[in-house]
């Protein structure tokens, strides 16, 4: 056996062949060219090599002895399917040469070979090969990042669906066609939609329409605008959704909820990428990418006849479900410490812990509302300030919801019943926060103008509740 080095960062070179004048010779020419080589002249013993060292490529006479060069190359295909192995071929070997190359060979080269045709096949097999090895480092590299991302874009979670999650939302980010986003309520479809958007396109717009919440006979000209006079009120050119989202996203939540006249016409805008205003014939190119969320099965939805079978394939292009979080109940004390520091991060002045015990109840609750409904929880325990030891909760309830309902008289009718639990909870967060309105609001998950109102409904003081806070 020879054994020859040159610079360390060289490509290695494994040549077999049983006759050790030719490996002398092969292996002084690749030294020169600035190759490190090995040299072996059984197969067995370099297969052995190739299990313990990482080549560039391997040179192999394809007949010897002991093992031919086809035996071979099918046993360096099982340990290393990407190492490239070229073959020298006596004259009469052509036949073997080419069922070689069926079976997987680089290349093969006929005696008396020529150098500078060794060094050119070794050159472009090489580099083929340090290709493919530099894809496996970025591979293993990214899988690594994978197995301990936890945050991306807004998104919480380290159990492995949603690392799968993470890579999906990457690979449809880069893409134009439509994307729909699957998931019960509080699962965090939104945050999917922002995060496609701004891996692809953060400096364009990103527009988000609730379709649930526009009344029917106004969703028309919100999403696509109106020109003045198209109708009664129109006082002036209005520019609608689509055409305010120019090349960014818009994001359509709740499409279940669109009304079947709608969809007719958003199926239109999707087919034709073009679309009018209100009282006006002139075509507006829709250059908006379309992510579409429900928290219903569409499929059903379709086969009751509520959604257009046809809308229904135009949006379901790139599809992503997310997976509920009764689903991946080991991300939700990742989750639990994610929404605390949040909190103390928005009020420094009030520190919140919480005790293992309370988050192994969290860990026992389905969780129905799914994310946001245990953000709201979490965020009501460091605002109440429940998180201390002698505070029992029923699985992340607070203590006036665990308590039995016990009546004096009859059962009230249930509205009355309602009121009374509802006032009774406005109180309880307004005592526990000195009667801060916007804490309150953040705490219980609702707006300002919401909690005014219901303080009025309920004649709570709230002048009074300030002075006497518990």
């Amino acid at each position: 056996m020879i054994k020859t080095a040159t610079q360390p960062s060289a490509p290695l070179v494994l040549v077999v062949d049983d006759d050790i004048f030719l490996l002398a010779a092969i292996s002084q020419t690749l030294s020169l060219n600035g190759y490190q080589v090995q040299t072996c002249s059984s197969p067995l013993e370099s297969l052995q090599r190739i299990e313990e060292q990482t080549f560039g490529a391997v040179l192999a006479d394809i007949r010897m002895p002991e093992m031919n060069g086809i035996t071979l190359l099918e046993n360096i295909v099982q340990k290393d399917k990407d190492l490239p192995v070229i073959l020298i071929t006596g004259h009469g070997d052509i036949s073997l040469a080419v069922e070689a190359m069926k079976k997987g060979a680089y290349h093969f080269l006929q005696k008396p070979v020529d150098e500078d045709l060794i060094i050119a096949t070794l050159e472009r097999a090489i580099e083929r090969r340090q290709l493919v090895l530099e894809n496996l480092q970025l591979e293993k590299k990214l899988q690594a990042s994978n197995a301990n991302r936890t945050r991306f874009y807004g998104l919480v979670g380290n159990h492995p669906a949603m690392h799968e999650l993470y890579t999906i939302i990457e690979t449809f980010a880069v893409e134009s066609d439509p994307v729909l986003i699957i998931g019960e309520t509080g699962t965090g479809k939104e945050l999917v939609a922002r995060a496609l958007h701004e891996i692809k396109q953060d400096k364009a717009p990103y527009v988000a329409v609730n379709m649930g919440a526009i009344p029917a006979e106004m969703i028309e000209s919100e999403l696509f605008g109106y020109e003045k006079g198209a109708f009664t009120g129109a006082v002036q050119r209005k520019i609608g959704r689509f055409e305010f989202a120019g090349g960014g996203t818009i994001f359509l939540d709740e499409i279940c909820s669109m009304p079947a006249q709608l969809q007719s016409k958003l199926l239109r805008v999707l087919e034709e990428r073009n679309f009018c205003r209100l009282g006006s014939n002139e075509l507006i190119p829709m250059t908006a990418r379309i992510v579409a969320a429900t928290n219903k099965n569409l499929e059903k939805e379709v086969a009751k006849g509520r959604f257009r079978q046809d809308l229904f394939f135009r949006l379901n292009v790139l599809p992503i479900h997310l997976p509920p979080l009764r689903k991946r109940k080991e991300d939700i004390p990742l989750l639990v410490d994610y929404f605390r520091r949040e909190y103390c991060d928005s009020h420094p002045e009030k520190p919140a812990a919480l005790p293992k015990n309370l988050i192994k109840e969290f860990c026992e609750n389905d969780w129905p509302g799914n994310i946001r409904e245990l953000r709201n929880v979490v965020r009501r325990h460091c605002v109440l300030g429940l998180g201390c030891a002698q505070q029992k909760t029923d699985k992340g309830r607070p203590p006036f919801f665990s308590q039995p309902i016990v009546f004096e008289h009859d059962c009230p009718p249930w509205k009355e019943f309602m009121e009374q639990q509802e006032k009774h909870y406005l109180e309880t967060v307004l005592h526990a926060v000195a009667g801060k309105v916007t804490t309150a609001c953040k705490a219980m998950g609702i707006s300002r103008k919401s909690l005014y109102d219901k303080i009025n409904k309920h004649a709570i003081n709230l002048e009074e509740v300030r002075r006497k806070p518990q």
